[in-house]
């Protein structure tokens, strides 16, 4: 078999196929690039696929911390961690799901929400690769 990466979904109006050979020439940014591409797609759409309440979470992240323009204060940043960490947001997400995994499961998007909103990336965008990629044979 050859050397290959295929990602294909395809469920009810959902279809998407990101697919790459790979070869002696391929390089490995090129691959990683393709991975974040697909990490970016899963991420965004497994929310629609979880059995919880996404509009509630959001009213939660709004709770916490609403993006505002301009420069993210430091003291923005501890007060949503802070709030991210008490006992009432964790109240909160009950009111969503009753199982100890599914509070997990919304404390990690719940996580990254908040740290989008305050400017801290937590995965990397294909975008960003492909501007790294333009970067590096420019040079």
């Amino acid at each position: 078999m050859e050397n290959r990466i295929q990602f294909i979904a395809k469920h009810n109006d959902w279809f998407v196929v990101k697919k790459m050979n790979i070869d002696d020439k391929t390089e490995n940014i090129e691959i990683a690039r393709l991975l974040s591409s697909i990490d970016e797609t899963v991420l965004n759409k497994l929310p629609e696929y979880l059995p919880f309440d996404m509009k509630k979470l959001e009213e939660i992240a709004d709770e916490i911390y609403q993006k505002k323009k301009g420069r993210v204060k430091e003291e923005d940043v501890v007060n949503a961690l802070m709030k991210l960490k008490s006992p009432s947001t964790t109240k909160k997400l009950g009111e969503i799901t009753d199982s100890k995994e599914g509070k997990e499961i919304l404390k990690v998007i719940l996580n990254n929400i908040i740290l989008e909103r305050l400017g801290i990336k937590t995965r990397v965008d294909p975008k960003l690769i492909e501007k790294y990629i333009e970067k590096m044979n420019e040079e």
